[in-house]
């Protein structure tokens, strides 16, 4: 058979044109205004190449294959369903089942294996979406691994199973669990088998120091395993071993279940193999563009992952810098490909820390060194020879990381939003290309300058801003003055911290907590000891054994009381008796914005809103209204609304709540005097008050 020469093969040292194509396309599906650069770079390659039907082409199966990917996802509606499912997965604290879909179940149990065939009753849920820019996006996540749902089993009966590949792998996690201790099993499975399940803690230190990285089964890994499989050929079976070290990769790559790095990595190495058996000689570009494009055609939602867009991002950075650092010494040159490589990877590397450390940047490459050289080898030996002794290494290792993120001395960021993600790299690419080329030595400064900007943006808001977050079933509000004068919190509840967090808040001058149930204040604690906190006000009312163990000033409120940030003033309304009743003795509060009033609620019931009725009649008059009791039938009177008379009422909420909340009929009640807004459907809900008010949420 003749093989064909390079000049017969026209796309060959071109393919990146295709390369870039695809990801135009995918940029517009995320985001739609990417298609006015897909239409500009579609003319230029009119202009410019004889490509363009080929790219049509290869588009075109790229948009069918998505949607088409896209549309075998049925979603399911929130309720009780009966019939027959496969267990597709398990892991400690997860099931995933199938059946018209893919469902995840967030339990353990413990007769259940993959491969199993059950007879069940699944209570079904929705998967939640991101309340906010950065926030986790389970259904987002879970859809791209072609889960479309939540659930509860309600009951079930195994009625057969079959042999699977995951079943396998579960047998095997099986006879290692017995066999290791608790972290040497956790390594194993994480950096072996590509499931994390190490400590919340140890995860946030790889994160910190930048390696987390070295956490998923990745390029590295594979680069590491062919190495040691052909080393291993050649001196037991002296072979060559190129092929065979490659077909047994294939096989590990398909047991642990193709993650996308991996595959990546897999497919680099193959086509790199094929590449040197014959005439054609792709370069490195052409066999990654190969390898994404192949990818994206097969496995079309895998590309809205992070850990493929990363994998893809560093991969092509590291070929790109292979120009400016092919003349250095080897040390030097993957030093600086490792510094570079984070830099590349920066906003996402920000997003997931909230933070940037100088530090803990040179310190990755030393880390992932080490790491490469003892740990890799060592969890080899441990897939070996599985016993206890390995237990005390990885304590040590933990240990050792979770101490060195305490000197790293990090910077506070916000999460970067996706305009400035844009601009990021505009402005990263134009570096790179100085840097090979060779000129304006300081364009590397640029980044810090971008830095500082991003710091700066609370700093120089001109706005007021009230942020009614999604807490699920709580309540929990963020009071912003302009210019970053002051900080207000009413209420902290689950993910409270995190937000706070992601926009890059330091200083509460105020927390408010409206009374002392805990969808009001379950999570004060790690409010108080992540931020600076001036002072905590709260019902005098009140048990105040349940805060006594907060470090913080404390100030107790009732009505007629009053407090003052920066210009603000903020007014106690309510309680004005004892009620005798947690819900009944909620702080009300009421303040004026840019000329705009709003009142706060918690969750006081009709008998407290008839004290305020008699006392303040209507001074309740406000333009924005927190529906008290997350819309329970309790509160909001007709005559306590008549006279409030609000513009806008916000109810904090959760979706498929167990209380059956918002009342229904409550809500018609709001929505004949107001615009109603909820958190369930809008995710955060953000108040912006210019000249005019505007409010938006992120979801609708």
């Amino acid at each position: 058979m003749l093989k064909m020469r390079l000049k017969n093969k026209p796309y060959c040292n071109d393919l990146h044109l295709f390369l870039f194509a695809v990801v135009l396309l995918l940029l517009s599906i995320y985001q739609p205004f990417f298609y006015i650069a897909l239409v500009v770079y579609l003319i230029f390659i009119i202009k410019k190449t004889k490509y363009i039907l080929p790219i049509s082409i290869l588009l075109f199966c790229v948009y069918t294959s998505y949607k088409l990917s896209d549309f075998r996802l049925h979603e399911l509606e929130s309720k009780d369903y009966e019939g027959v499912y496969e267990v597709v997965e398990v892991q400690d604290k997860e099931i995933i089942i199938k059946g018209d879909t893919k469902i995840i179940i967030f339990s353990s149990i413990e007769r259940l294996a993959p491969g199993d065939k059950i007879s069940a009753k699944i209570r079904v849920y929705r998967l939640e979406e991101a309340s906010y820019e950065g926030d986790f996006n389970a259904k987002k996540y879970y859809r791209c691994k072609g889960i479309t749902n939540r659930g509860r089993i309600l009951k079930y009966e195994i009625i057969g199973s079959r042999w699977t590949i995951a079943r396998l792998r579960y047998s095997m996690l099986n006879y290692y669990e017995v066999r290791l201790n608790e972290k040497s099993f956790a390594y194993l499975k994480t950096l072996f088998f590509g499931i994390s399940d190490l400590d919340k803690e140890v995860k946030s230190a790889y994160s910190i120091l930048y390696i987390s990285h070295l956490l998923a089964i990745s390029g590295l890994h594979i680069t590491f395993l062919y190495s040691f499989l052909i080393y291993f050929y050649r001196k037991c079976f002296r072979i060559k071993g190129e092929k065979i070290a490659l077909f047994t990769l294939g096989i590990y790559v398909l047991f642990i279940g193709y993650p996308s790095s991996c595959l990546r990595a897999f497919l680099f190495l193959a086509l790199e193999l094929w590449n040197k058996q014959g005439q054609i000689k792709y370069t490195k570009l052409d066999i990654l563009s190969i390898s994404f494009i192949g990818m994206v055609l097969i496995f079309p939602l895998k590309a809205f992952q992070t850990s493929f867009i990363l994998s893809f991002i560093i991969s092509f950075i590291w070929i790109f810098m292979k120009e400016y650092t092919h003349d250095k010494r080897k040390i030097e040159e993957a030093f600086l490909s490792s510094i570079i490589c984070i830099f590349s990877i920066l906003p996402f590397l920000i997003n997931q820390t909230n933070q940037i450390s100088l530090v803990g940047i040179l310190l990755s490459f030393i880390l992932g060194y080490l790491f490469g050289k003892f740990i890799f080898p060592f969890v080899l030996l441990m897939l070996i020879f599985p016993c206890s002794i390995y237990e005390n290494v990885f304590k040590l290792l933990d240990l050792g990381l979770i101490w060195i993120t305490d000197y790293t001395f990090p910077i506070s960021m916000p999460n970067i939003s996706i305009f400035w993600c844009i601009i990021y790299y505009l402005l990263f690419i134009y570096i790179l290309v100085c840097l090979v080329k060779k000129v304006k030595k300081y364009t590397l400064f640029y980044v810090p300058i971008f830095i500082g900007i991003i710091l700066s943006l609370r700093i120089s808001n001109p706005f007021y801003k009230v942020t009614f977050i999604d807490v699920g079933q709580g309540d929990s509000i963020f009071i912003e003055l302009p210019h970053n004068q002051g900080n207000v919190l009413v209420d902290s509840y689950n993910g409270t911290a995190e937000y706070l967090t992601s926009i890059g808040v330091k200083r509460l001058d105020c927390v408010v907590l409206s009374h002392f149930d805990q969808d009001h204040m379950g999570t004060i604690d790690q409010v108080i000891n992540k931020f600076k906190v001036g002072r905590l006000v709260y019902s005098t009312y009140e048990n105040e054994n349940k805060i006594k163990s907060l470090d913080v000033d404390k100030q107790r409120v009732k009505s007629g009381n009053s407090f003052r940030v920066n210009e603000v003033t903020f007014q106690i309304l309510g309680p004005i008796q004892n009620l005798f009743n947690s819900n009944a003795n909620s702080v009300v509060l009421k303040f004026n914005l840019g000329g705009y009033e709003f009142l706060l609620t918690g969750d006081m019931t009709e008998e407290e809103e008839k004290d305020l009725i008699l006392k303040y009649g209507t001074y309740l008059d406000s333009d924005i209204l927190k529906v008290a009791h997350h819309g329970s039938s309790t509160s909001s009177t007709s005559d306590f609304l008549n006279l409030v008379s609000p513009t806008f009422s916000i109810i904090s909420v959760a979706e498929d709540n167990s209380y059956g909340l918002p009342n229904l009929e409550i809500v018609e009640r709001l929505r004949r005097c107001s615009n109603v807004y909820m958190t369930k459907d809008s995710g955060n809900i953000q108040i912006i008050i210019r000249n005019h008010i505007q409010i938006k949420g992120y979801r609708k």
